[in-house]
Protein backbone atom coordinates (compact mmCIF):
# COMPACT_ATOMS: atom_id res chain seq x y z
CA UNK A 1 0.00 0.00 0.00
CA UNK A 2 1.80 3.67 -1.30
CA UNK A 3 0.36 6.37 1.04
CA UNK A 4 1.19 9.75 -0.44
CA UNK A 5 2.52 12.61 2.47
CA UNK A 6 1.94 15.80 0.81
CA UNK A 7 4.74 18.21 2.70
CA UNK A 8 3.88 21.94 3.82
CA UNK A 9 3.52 24.87 1.66
CA UNK A 10 6.16 27.62 0.98
CA UNK A 11 9.44 26.62 1.98
CA UNK A 12 8.76 24.51 4.69
CA UNK A 13 8.47 21.86 2.07
CA UNK A 14 11.89 22.04 0.52
CA UNK A 15 13.48 22.07 4.50
CA UNK A 16 11.83 18.78 5.32
CA UNK A 17 12.81 17.04 1.83
CA UNK A 18 16.45 18.03 2.77
CA UNK A 19 16.29 16.18 6.09
CA UNK A 20 14.46 13.22 4.57
CA UNK A 21 17.38 13.11 1.46
CA UNK A 22 19.81 14.05 4.43
CA UNK A 23 19.27 11.12 7.24
CA UNK A 24 16.87 8.25 5.49
CA UNK A 25 18.55 8.66 2.08
CA UNK A 26 19.07 4.41 2.68
CA UNK A 27 15.53 3.92 2.79
CA UNK A 28 14.57 6.03 -0.25
CA UNK A 29 14.27 3.81 -3.35
CA UNK A 30 13.86 6.84 -6.07
CA UNK A 31 12.55 10.19 -6.96
CA UNK A 32 10.49 11.61 -9.40
CA UNK A 33 9.69 14.80 -11.01
CA UNK A 34 6.27 15.18 -12.58
CA UNK A 35 6.01 17.87 -14.97
CA UNK A 36 3.08 19.42 -16.38
CA UNK A 37 2.57 22.31 -18.90
CA UNK A 38 2.40 25.31 -18.12
CA UNK A 39 2.18 24.60 -13.89
CA UNK A 40 4.43 24.03 -11.64
CA UNK A 41 5.92 20.39 -11.43
CA UNK A 42 5.69 18.09 -8.44
CA UNK A 43 8.25 16.45 -6.76
CA UNK A 44 7.80 12.67 -5.16
CA UNK A 45 10.25 11.09 -3.09
CA UNK A 46 9.32 7.08 -3.29
CA UNK A 47 10.42 5.21 -0.45
CA UNK A 48 11.27 1.42 -0.23
CA UNK A 49 8.42 -0.85 1.45
CA UNK A 50 8.54 -1.32 5.21
CA UNK A 51 6.94 -4.07 7.64
CA UNK A 52 5.27 -5.43 4.78
CA UNK A 53 3.89 -3.23 2.18
CA UNK A 54 3.67 -0.01 3.49
CA UNK A 55 5.57 2.52 1.22
CA UNK A 56 5.54 6.29 1.80
CA UNK A 57 5.57 8.92 -0.98
CA UNK A 58 7.10 12.01 0.20
CA UNK A 59 5.42 14.88 -2.05
CA UNK A 60 5.80 18.56 -2.81
CA UNK A 61 2.75 19.37 -5.11
CA UNK A 62 3.08 21.44 -7.41
CA UNK A 63 5.71 23.01 -5.90
CA UNK A 64 8.37 23.03 -7.85
CA UNK A 65 8.79 26.41 -10.87
CA UNK A 66 10.71 25.26 -13.77
CA UNK A 67 12.04 28.59 -15.93
CA UNK A 68 12.61 28.89 -19.33
CA UNK A 69 15.64 26.67 -19.47
CA UNK A 70 14.27 23.75 -17.74
CA UNK A 71 15.38 24.73 -14.09
CA UNK A 72 14.33 26.05 -11.26
CA UNK A 73 16.34 26.85 -7.88
CA UNK A 74 14.37 24.18 -6.01
CA UNK A 75 14.25 21.83 -8.81
CA UNK A 76 18.17 22.22 -8.83
CA UNK A 77 18.63 21.48 -5.20
CA UNK A 78 16.64 18.60 -5.28
CA UNK A 79 18.25 17.23 -7.77
CA UNK A 80 21.88 18.05 -6.36
CA UNK A 81 21.04 16.34 -3.07
CA UNK A 82 19.72 13.20 -4.89
CA UNK A 83 22.74 12.96 -6.99
CA UNK A 84 25.10 13.31 -3.90
CA UNK A 85 23.48 10.51 -2.21
CA UNK A 86 23.22 8.43 -5.39
CA UNK A 87 19.60 8.52 -5.42
CA UNK A 88 18.12 7.46 -8.98
CA UNK A 89 16.24 11.00 -10.63
CA UNK A 90 13.42 9.90 -12.84
CA UNK A 91 11.29 12.58 -15.17
CA UNK A 92 7.86 12.34 -16.35
CA UNK A 93 5.44 14.63 -18.07
CA UNK A 94 2.16 14.10 -17.08
CA UNK A 95 -1.29 15.43 -16.40
CA UNK A 96 -2.15 18.49 -15.01
CA UNK A 97 -3.01 18.10 -11.33
CA UNK A 98 -5.83 20.67 -11.92
CA UNK A 99 -7.75 17.75 -14.28
CA UNK A 100 -8.90 16.32 -11.68
CA UNK A 101 -11.56 17.28 -9.06
CA UNK A 102 -9.16 16.50 -5.56
CA UNK A 103 -5.86 15.70 -4.93
CA UNK A 104 -6.13 12.00 -4.54
CA UNK A 105 -7.94 11.64 -7.93
CA UNK A 106 -4.34 12.91 -9.10
CA UNK A 107 -2.71 10.42 -6.75
CA UNK A 108 -4.50 7.33 -8.22
CA UNK A 109 -3.68 8.32 -11.64
CA UNK A 110 -0.38 8.96 -10.79
CA UNK A 111 -0.11 5.61 -8.58
CA UNK A 112 -1.62 3.73 -12.09
CA UNK A 113 1.19 5.29 -13.99
CA UNK A 114 4.10 4.74 -11.75
CA UNK A 115 2.67 0.42 -11.45
CA UNK A 116 2.38 0.55 -15.24
CA UNK A 117 6.05 1.57 -15.79
CA UNK A 118 7.02 -0.29 -12.11
CA UNK A 119 7.81 2.35 -10.34
CA UNK A 120 5.55 1.31 -7.97
CA UNK A 121 4.87 -2.95 -6.57
CA UNK A 122 1.45 -3.88 -7.65
CA UNK A 123 -1.66 -4.29 -5.33
CA UNK A 124 -0.87 -7.63 -3.03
Amino acid sequence: MQKFITLGEGYGDIFEIEALIEYNHARIDRALFLHTENAPSTFLLIMKPVRGNFQAVYTIFKGIHVDETGKGQKYQLLNNWCTEKEIKVIEFTTRNPDDFHEREQFYQYITGVLRLNHLLPPLT
